[in-house]
């Protein structure tokens, strides 16, 4: 039985990945910060699953060394992960003045260095094993500064470009291990109350996408080996088409839809 573990796993984006899992019969550990969010995921996919094998870990994960606690809890308890998917995350909008500092750093703390840590402590198992999976989570924003919405953006471009760099090194090398990016456009998730965005049309106009197309198109990507994907086509080629615009004009498009 292979083991997979998913941070942020508990609800959002992260559960439906964790059901996908465990249709194809994975051992699943996740990692969340909200005790309560566990304890209603784990019982959501023992009524879907009632033989499924779960391992349900409360984790902080911009606390100091969260990264190696979750490792050094894997690894003491005797598992074995043959897929670690990145998913934790969370965005901060407004002014950047008028942002929290201390949120902002709590937010590069889980976007950028956990998940840094993350890929770097279990990959170097993987690339022992030549063997295994990872998939982080980064985001449409990735791809142009996205005014107002301007550290997490930053952010998500750090997980992609890492991520690709990192998945290029292991074919230079002729590993069997990969690494796949996933860049959803806005989620219909709880993601657009934690990042102080309620209200806004964008996470339910055209360019909205569901939690579970997000996580069914990463999930195949991933399984295939796949470096990049955009769930929803049509995005992909909206994405090639704006790589051809102006960075001014692209920054006033992302400023536009995100203050309507």
């Amino acid at each position: 039985m292979k083991t997979v573990l998913i941070t942020g796993g508990s609800s959002g984006i992260g559960l439906e990945f964790s059901k996908l899992f465990a249709k194809d019969g994975y051992q699943i550990i996740i990692v969340s910060k909200f005790q309560k969010e566990l304890d209603e995921a784990g019982e959501t996919l023992a009524k879907i699953y009632p033989n499924i094998h779960l391992l349900l870990l409360q984790q902080d994960l911009a606390e100091d060394n969260a990264a190696q606690h979750v490792y050094d809890y894997v690894h003491n308890n005797g598992y074995q992960v043959d897929v670690l998917v990145n998913n934790a995350g969370f965005g901060c909008y407004g002014f950047i003045d008028d942002i929290s500092k201390e949120k902002e750093a709590d937010m590069i703390k889980v976007n950028v260095l956990c998940v840094h840590q993350m890929t770097r402590l279990f990959l170097n198992d993987m690339i022992t094993r030549d063997e295994g999976k990872i998939l982080n989570m980064s985001s449409i924003s990735a791809f142009q500064p996205a005014p107002f919405f301007a550290t997490y953006a930053a952010t998500k471009a750090f997980v992609k470009n890492l991520s690709r760099a990192i998945n290029y090194e292991l074919k230079s090398k002729g590993s069997k291990v990969t690494v796949t990016t996933v860049c959803p456009t806005p989620v219909k998730t709880r993601f657009a109350e934690a990042a102080n965005m309620q209200g806004m049309k964008l996470f339910e106009g055209w360019m909205s996408v569901s939690a579970e197309k997000v996580a069914q198109d990463g999930y195949d990507a991933m399984m295939q080996g796949k470096e990049l994907v955009i769930p929803k086509k049509i995005f992909q080629y909206i994405n090639e088409f704006s790589k051809r615009v102006p960075t001014n004009l692209s920054m006033m498009f992302s400023e536009f839809s995100l203050k309507n």
